[in-house]
């Protein structure tokens, strides 16, 4: 794979360098001799590509800079399959530039931000690195991808607190090698029976939280498909809160820019702004009363979250402080086992998690983009973008119409997977121009940054994928006291009519969607990203680029991002300028992001080699992420 990806690297740089930019040019008459056959060579080497242009078209291909970068280093210069080409040396000779982007020998793949990880044994990847070792030193210790995700998952708690904990909750996939079966286990949270918002549902407060499912979720994993027991899986996050880690500076940021709602609960601020300050990049967080709460979670079990000293005492503040969530709604909690949602692309099975999360819309949206040859289209060109958000829009338009809580409605997840119902949908889409507006189909009967993902794979090809949250950075925006554990503000969630409107003890509609890819029955990829309501439009990118383009992990997580909102497209600027004219000419209204923008979120991956059982590793540079393995 990796010569086939080299000679078409190869070939399709020189067609964009010495074609396009070239032919038919009036620079084409300055060259020397030796200068065309220098191009002529080009076309036989293995190595590099060399090409010759003028200033200007140096500028376009570095995104319009100003300043032309002069020497050796890393460009953003792509190919038109969308493949990064860097190591540049650019030699400037009067208004003729000589620029040589070297490909390694041998066809090495283009460079990324971060490297791939691969391992023999088994592998962990999450939005940070603390986090991924608890999962590894778990698989090390004979654990399997269960008790390796929960540990993760616990630890990812306490150095993200920004995105998940105890407060909060998620959904799990897991593939279990030795059955080859499949199963999702339902940890969100749900709204305690006695809430009531006459004047709407606030955002931030006791009011905004509802009942947490992390530690019942995690719980109900271990114990059903994990091996170890829940002290061994707990020690790496007691350890951490206890002892506390370094801050990022992206963390440092997050707490920065929520200093102000921080401030207003004491508990919190104790946590995140002792001496009230925030704490910044390269100090030291510590929570001691979280580390007490997870060692009473290890010598208990659920219970010491739901029924024991745990639930007393944040039912207590509620009582005082105006919320809403009682003994009983805790008491009452339960992590729910689903059938996840199955579907299939291009002979690759695809299983996500259930309603009420958004799995169904990622299957969904790759049922729709089935209908299309999109591997014929470059994947940063304007053809492949306008099919995929005129996709993305009809699969999150019947996500917000048909998707919420299976026990309070019907969901027509057979109807809206169906491939005659997504081949209808395709055909709404004119590839020459945009939709007006976008409904919800008719199918057959019968939004927040933080958020976290994780994967896991064992030795035995067993996988895990899962995602938790606590709804906005720092959730609610307070802490129980002496318990260190920040509440998520999820009821924020509902909606004020159709399917997800509030109900007691029903749980409100998310996006994340942990997903898990099989091929002839074997794990071949777990992903997953946080990002609101954009994980739906990554995680369906994320797919095509392993499938379609055949990108390997760290390529596909890396390579540009953008998410539609009717006519608006918000996009990482890192595409060709002809693409953004195109996209321009065809209506859209483009909203430029960051490079490698955290409004995308954070994905992770782990591959399967299927010839070798080797993982391959993929962890997210608009994060803290990583990915060990061993």
């Amino acid at each position: 794979m990796k010569k086939r990806r080299s000679i078409r690297l190869l070939s399709l740089t020189i067609g964009i360098a010495a074609g396009l930019l070239l032919s038919g040019s009036p620079l084409r008459a300055q060259l020397t001799e030796d200068e065309r056959n220098t191009i002529d060579i080009v076309k036989k080497s293995k190595n590099s590509v060399v090409f010759i242009t003028n200033i200007q078209l140096v500028r376009d291909f570095f995104f319009n800079q100003e300043q032309v970068p002069r020497g050796s280093g890393s460009g953003f210069l792509w190919d038109d399959q969308g493949h990064i080409v860097t190591n540049y040396h650019v030699i400037e000779e009067g208004d003729i530039f000589s620029i040589a982007l070297t490909l390694a020998a041998g066809g090495a793949l283009p460079q990324t931000k971060k490297a791939e990880v691969t391992a023999a044994n088994g592998m962990v990847a999450s939005a940070h690195s603390l986090a991924s070792q608890a999962g590894v030193d778990i698989l090390k210790a004979g654990g399997n991808a269960v008790d390796a995700a929960v540990a993760a998952a616990f630890a990812i708690g306490v150095v993200e607190p920004n995105s998940n904990g105890l407060g909060g909750e998620g959904m799990m996939v897991i593939y279990l090698a030795k059955t080859a079966s499949m199963t999702a286990i339902d940890y969100r949270s749900s709204a305690p029976a006695a809430a009531s918002y006459p004047q709407g549902i606030p955002s931030t407060g006791l009011a905004a939280a509802a009942a947490p499912g992390t530690v019942a979720g995690l719980c109900l994993a271990l114990e059903k498909y994990g091996t170890m027991t829940l002290p061994q899986v707990l020690a790496p996050a007691i350890k951490l809160a206890a002892d506390g880690f370094v801050i990022s500076p992206l963390l440092a940021g997050i707490i920065a820019d929520s200093y102000e709602a921080i401030m207003k609960n004491e508990a919190l601020a104790a946590i995140l702004c002792p001496e009230d300050l925030p704490l910044g990049a390269g100090e030291t967080l510590r929570n001691p009363d979280l580390a007490e709460s997870l060692r009473k979670i290890a010598a208990g079990g659920r219970d010491a979250f739901y029924r024991g000293e745990l639930a007393e005492k944040i039912a207590a503040e509620m009582h005082d402080h105006g919320g809403f969530i009682t003994k009983d709604d805790l008491a009452g909690y339960k992590a729910i086992e689903r059938p996840p949602v199955r579907g299939s692309y291009r002979g690759f099975d695809l299983i996500s998690a259930p309603p009420p999360s958004g799995g169904l819309a990622v299957i969904e949206i790759m049922h729709i983009l089935e209908n299309f040859n999109v591997a014929r289209h470059a994947p940063l060109s304007p053809e492949r973008i306008h099919l995929f958000a005129e996709g993305m829009r009809r699969g999150i338009a019947d996500w917000s119409a048909f998707v919420a809580d299976p026990d309070f409605v019907s969901v027509p997840a057979a109807g809206l997977l169906a491939k005659t119902y997504t081949k209808s949908r395709a055909a709404e889409i004119d590839p020459a121009r945009i939709s007006e507006k976008i409904v919800a189909g008719i199918p057959a009967k019968g939004e927040s940054p933080s958020t976290t993902s994780l994967s896991a794979a064992d030795k035995t090809g067993n996988m895990v994928a899962l995602t938790q949250t606590i709804s906005d950075f720092f959730g609610a925006k307070v802490a129980i006291a002496g318990t260190g554990i920040i509440l998520n503000n999820e009821m924020k969630n509902f909606s004020a009519r159709g399917v997800n409107t509030l109900a007691p003890g029903k749980r409100m509609r998310t996006t994340i969607s942990p997903t898990i890819v099989v091929k002839d029955g074997r794990a071949f990829a777990t992903l997953g990203t946080p990002g609101a309501g954009r994980i739906l439009t990554t995680m369906s990118l994320l797919l095509s680029n392993l499938i379609d383009y055949k990108m390997g992990i760290q390529e596909a997580i890396e390579a540009p991002r953008f998410y539609p909102s009717d006519k608006a497209l918000s996009i990482e600027p890192r595409l060709p300028d002809q693409t953004l004219a195109a996209l321009a000419k065809l209506g859209y209204e483009l909203k430029r992001l960051g490079p490698f923008d955290l409004y995308f979120g954070g994905a992770q991956g782990i591959l399967i080699d299927p010839k070798t059982n080797r993982k391959i590793g993929g962890a997210d540079p608009r994060r803290d992420a990583a990915v060990l393995g061993y």
